[in-house]
């Protein structure tokens, strides 16, 4: 169980598979970037199954799951569900007022909590996280709308080995770390339909603690969505993500 433990966590060590043997110093000056920051690596990840764009035009309920985000099978490693809800359709009021949909998400790891209480070099795992916003979305023209939105995020990652377990991360013994990440999002996009049930997204998110920007672009079908988000100022600039919905 030890090996399991390392394999969830295996962002956080720099292995040779990573660096290779010609970028040996590009693999640890990303492992020197985890160990610095580790509650906003793993968050990277947390985003890529976050669902921040608008419900399509007709529908008032979705729920979603992530399938794979950045290097990471999230279904198996991080199972997440979100869910959106119209609260409001466009014009429904009154011309030009806008579709109000609420958005939000739980994730947490299984294989983290196996690992933890099964491993004898483990003492304590625990991956979990939320988010949950709101998004205003209006039509500039028949195939184009805009939307904007807040999102508040929270990610918990709390991990202890037991006494003559602990790893060796670039010199230095890690016998644990409690730690997490907080902050709250301002969300602007666009998007334009590509067919029926069928659009193309782009969005910029800001974060108003950490002051970091970060994008995505996406191709949202009938059930899956497939993109790419992009991270400026993470370890993994871009992510690849590949997610999984039902909307009614």
């Amino acid at each position: 169980m030890k090996r399991t433990a390392f394999l969830i966590l295996s962002a956080l060590y720099a292995s040779p598979a990573w660096a290779g043997v010609d970028f040996n110093s590009v693999g640890m000056k990303m492992a020197g970037e985890v160990v610095a920051n580790p509650a906003g690596f793993l968050y990277d990840f947390q985003q890529d199954f976050e669902g921040t764009t608008p419900l399509p035009p007709g529908k008032s309920l979705s729920f979603q799951t992530g399938l794979w985000g950045g290097i990471l099978p999230t279904l198996a490693a991080m199972p997440s569900l979100s869910a959106k809800y119209r609260l409001h359709p466009e014009g429904r009021l009154a011309p030009g007022v806008p579709q109000i949909d609420l958005i939000g998400g739980y994730w947490s790891s299984p294989l983290a909590k196996s690992a933890g209480n099964n491993s004898s070099a483990v003492n304590d795992l625990k991956f979990n996280g939320y988010y949950m916003g709101a998004l205003v979305t209006s039509s500039v023209s028949p195939r184009v709308r805009t939307f904007w939105g807040y999102k508040h995020s929270q990610l918990n990652a709390r991990l202890s080995f037991a006494a003559g377990h602990e790893p060796d991360l670039l010199g230095t013994k890690v016998n644990s770390f409690n730690t997490g990440f907080r902050d709250d999002f301002i969300i602007a996009g666009i998007e334009t339909p590509k067919g029926v049930d069928k659009l193309w997204s782009i969005q910029l998110d800001y974060g108003l603690g950490t002051q970091t920007f970060c994008s995505k672009v996406s191709w949202y079908g009938k059930v899956f969505e497939l993109g790419l988000n992009i991270y400026p100022e993470g370890v993994l600039v871009v992510h690849p993500v590949w997610n999984m919905h039902i909307n009614f």
